[in-house]
């Protein structure tokens, strides 16, 4: 493995490291893998390509965390136009240095929240990839949070949410997919086996059903990919009739 940057970022030490093996590179903050892509930009992780693949076909989507951009890039060469939001003013750099970012991807250094408030546009799609070594990070942990973001940036669309699970500590995934379906919100989630890749995949939709995740290019993934995606069990729970206040 070597090291080919390190920065002090918003959220500790960011350091960039690539394998020798294959030219894999990871965007370490931390402990913690935040970004890690092949040579051709393409994020090796399962969860990163669950969630392109819930939002295929939006031609506009919003991305609140950055890291090294590989998600963000593998949509933007499907042709969605990309935003990116990003806290820490490192993450563009890093990523359209070392992560193979497209080019046509606007990356916006700001707070998520503030920057939603202030009239941003509606998209197609939002996912909201915010995560530290413990999981999603405040204010995203919260289901009204969610449910205003899903309402304020995409109500027509989708809001896809990673939840990064810390090999200590439970995502408690099931309990917000309820949540959210209480308050009148479609919301399927997506978990790989006992075993597996242990991120799991929220999708919320306010108008319209979740979207089954079919995949029909697995070969064409990498092996971490294709064996997280077969390994997906979904869980929606009943949509309440009336929204909760």
């Amino acid at each position: 493995m070597i090291e080919l940057a390190r920065r002090e970022g918003a959220f500790g030490t960011i350091r960039i490291l690539e394998q020798t093996s294959d030219k894999a590179r990871i965007y370490m903050i931390g402990d913690t893998a935040q970004t890690m892509v092949n040579c051709d930009g393409v994020s090796v992780s399962g969860y990163v390509h669950a969630i392109e693949l819930l939002v295929g076909g939006a031609q506009t989507l919003l991305m609140i965390g950055g890291g090294g951009g590989g998600l963000a890039t593998m949509l933007a060469r499907t042709g969605t136009r990309v935003t990116v939001i990003d806290v820490d003013p490192e993450a563009e750099d890093l990523a359209r240095r070392y992560f193979w970012l497209d080019p046509n991807v606007r990356w916006v250094t700001a707070d998520a929240i503030r920057f939603v408030e202030n009239g941003c546009q509606q998209f197609d799609a939002v996912v909201v990839d915010a995560c530290d070594g413990f999981g999603i990070v405040k204010p995203f942990d919260d289901p009204k949070t969610l449910a205003w973001l899903l309402d304020t940036a995409c109500p027509n669309g989708s809001l896809v949410v990673n939840l990064a699970r810390n090999d200590d500590l439970p995502t408690h995934g099931k309990r917000r997919a309820r949540e959210l379906a209480g308050r009148g919100l479609s919301a399927t989630l997506y978990s790989a086996r006992e075993g597996e890749e242990g991120n799991e995949v929220l999708h919320v939709r306010r108008t319209g059903r979740t979207r089954s995740l079919i995949v029909t290019d697995l070969y064409q993934r990498p092996p971490n990919a294709q064996i997280f995606l077969t390994s997906l069990q979904a869980y929606t729970p009943r949509q309440a009739r009336t929204v909760n206040s």
